[in-house]
């Protein structure tokens, strides 16, 4: 297999394996890799319509992460739980009626030809795949372990182990799975900390500890992320409110693809509803799809008077799909697609519903037109999403009175249909995704994961369409970052600079502990970035550049170099300048700020310390933008 493979396991369920793996395939993406997400085996019913046909929505957002087609072999086995009575099998992006009859023990042996295929096809045609592992790693009962362990093994996979801070225990939940590992332990990189809330000189003893115990690093810890992007697990969502009206989505037991929902966070104040009196109150009634209809109908019945009242009051409520389907007059299924009986619905909507074997699974439009009162706001608006479903007999789209009944999933996140009900836009997914990877590259040791999984960036991706090219050039001049020894100054040169940018070295390796240093900025720099070893001539090797960005690191041992060499720094600075100004590049200089300490002791060291400074005036002076880093936070001057 061509590609280099990290898989991300976790001490359980809801750990931030899923985000985790998004945020580092847009790390990826951002590095010109061609990356692409992989999860052999998810169980969810949450899932989206791509080419192909379906998949989870975890690997769908994994997939916008990277920048690639989603594609059903990025998730080869879907497994759509139907309460007790088993699970519909998806293969591949179809539906395989065959394995959805047998028991879990019947079904694993047909599972591992499509993945492993799966797997070898994408290995061939990326650079970099990002497995998700399932739950936990070291359920040791159901060993051989499909989508954590034998993928691991097929890909050739090195590991991170994901534990949740929030849920308690973690340093128990880390140890404890590393130590159950057994011989699987040697693929382990690191361990990551999620969801950490408070002083975070509180936990790091235990990264410590855990080095000490297993010698595997922490590769830090991120903070809990108030980001919303759309959630697989939407049974363990707590979504944020914002100022905007009460929506309340019923959550009714069998509720599928609440992640649809994510938009809301920022447009109003979405609760989960298992009871009516959640619900009281609400402007907006949502009944989302339901994974069994038949089933949802017994307790969306004591929904009924609310739903009644809620109508009546001329407020409108939004049926999708499985929510729709309840709200017929009967929901037929004869022959036992879901559950097999014929079924009274609420009786809101003059339509029966009747299940076929045949499973629509389509991407959908429509065009507004003909609605009425609260819904007229969306007259003339086009809106895409999809239809996945095995119901028949409603319309794309109806409306009786307030109440707007739809196949169509998605809806809400048409930025066009948010303004008209809401009056504002949520924040796009893709500004949610580049936070995501903020906070990776922000919080955690990514250098540590491109030394051992021996990445090589593309430093000259071919364009694949707009959203791949390389980023625009940016604005030319200087922008200088002044500070103390280890303020942050070089690791906030990496976050002005991005992906793509030339660095010129002035260091000169000319003892090992010189050289010590040395070698840790090189570790800790974007493999993207061009090295250009320069102790002397800035301006030459400015013209040597190869990209519109570039770093000076650092102008304080290039003062000293041409001390050395009896050369005058001023002079230089003003060359330097010139060629700046010349170069149409945006060039970022990083200097120490030494003339706030001690007095030296010696004339050389006084007469350095008094040109530094003048060399960092006549800087500043010339510059656009100008930093002083204290303790590694920015003040911009």
């Amino acid at each position: 297999m061509k590609a280099k493979a990290l898989i991300i396991w976790g001490t359980g369920s809801g750990v931030g394996k899923s985000l985790i793996t998004a945020g580092l395939l847009r790390h990826f993406r951002r590095l010109g890799l061609r990356a692409a997400p992989f999860k052999a085996q998810n169980m969810s019913n949450h899932s989206r319509v791509v080419a192909g046909g379906e998949m989870a929505s975890a690997q769908w957002l994994q997939a916008v992460a990277a920048g690639t087609e989603p594609d059903p072999r990025m998730n080869p086995i879907l497994i759509k739980p139907m309460g007790l009575e088993g699970s519909q099998v998806v293969v591949l992006g179809r539906v395989d009626p065959l394995l959805s009859r047998l028991s879990w023990k019947e079904r694993r042996p047909h599972l591992e030809a499509p993945v492993r295929e799966a797997l070898e096809a994408l290995g061939k045609e990326f650079d970099v795949l990002v497995l998700e592992g399932a739950g936990s790693p070291v359920e040791r009962n159901l060993w051989p372990d499909l989508p954590n362990l034998q993928v691991a093994e097929w890909a050739g996979a090195q590991a991170l182990l994901v534990a949740d801070v929030d849920q308690g225990g973690s340093l128990a939940a880390l140890y404890g799975t590393w130590a159950l590992l057994g011989e699987h332990r040697e693929r382990l990189l690191g361990f990551v900390l999620n969801k950490f809330r408070g002083d975070i000189r509180l936990l790091e003893p235990a990264y410590r500890l855990l080095e000490d115990w297993t010698g595997i690093p922490v590769l830090g810890t991120l903070p809990m992320l108030p980001l919303e992007l759309p959630e697989e697990d939407g049974f363990r969502h707590h979504p944020r409110k914002s100022l905007g009206p009460k929506v309340a989505i019923l959550r009714y037991p069998h509720a599928s693809n609440l992640d649809e929902f994510w938009p809301l966070s920022e447009l109003a104040q979405p609760v989960h509803a298992r009871t009516p009196e959640e619900a009281q109150g609400a402007e907006l009634l949502i009944l989302p799809g339901s994974r069994l209809p038949a089933k949802d109908l017994a307790w969306l019945q004591g929904f009924l008077p609310l739903l009644r009242a809620h109508l009546e009051a001329g407020k409108p409520v939004l049926a999708i799909c499985g929510g729709a389907e309840m709200l017929a007059q009967a929901i037929l299924d004869e022959e036992g697609v879901e559950v097999k009986g014929v079924f009274p619905g609420l009786g809101l909507l003059p339509f029966q519903v009747r299940m076929l074997r045949e499973k629509t699974v389509r991407p959908a439009g429509v065009v507004f037109r003909g609605l009425s009162g609260f819904w007229a706001r969306l007259n003339g608006l086009r809106a895409q999403g999809y239809e996945i479903h095995h119901g028949q007999g409603i319309p794309l789209v109806h409306q009786e009175g307030p109440l707007l009944a739809t196949w169509l999933h998605g809806l809400l996140e048409n930025p066009g249909v948010q303004r008209a009900l809401f009056g504002q836009e949520a924040k796009a997914l893709e500004a949610v995704l580049d936070q995501l990877a903020d906070a990776l590259e922000e919080h955690l040791d990514l250098a540590h994961l491109h030394r051992h999984l021996g990445l090589r960036p593309n430093p000259s991706p071919a364009p694949r369409g707009k959203e791949e090219s390389l980023d625009p050039p940016p604005p030319p001049g200087l922008i200088l970052l002044l500070g103390g020894a280890k303020s942050g100054k070089s690791r906030h040169a990496q976050r002005l600079a991005g992906p793509w940018a030339t660095l010129i070295a002035t260091a000169e390796a000319r003892d090992g502990e010189m050289a010590e240093r040395i070698a840790c900025h090189r570790a800790e720099r974007p493999p993207t970035w061009e090295t250009l070893e320069e102790p002397l001539d800035l301006v030459e090797a400015l013209k040597r550049a190869r990209y519109p960005t570039v770093v000076v690191d650092c102008v304080t041992l290039w003062v000293s170099n041409l001390l050395e060499r009896d050369r005058d720094p001023l002079a230089e600075a003003r060359q330097f300048l010139e060629a700046v100004s010349s170069s149409g590049k945006r060039v970022i200089a990083i200097s120490n700020e030494v003339g706030m300490g001690i007095v030296p002791a010696n004339p050389l060291a006084r007469r350095y310390r008094d040109l530094l400074g003048e060399v960092n005036a006549l800087l500043a002076k010339a510059a656009q933008e100008v930093y002083l880093l204290i303790a590694g936070r920015p003040l911009k001057l």
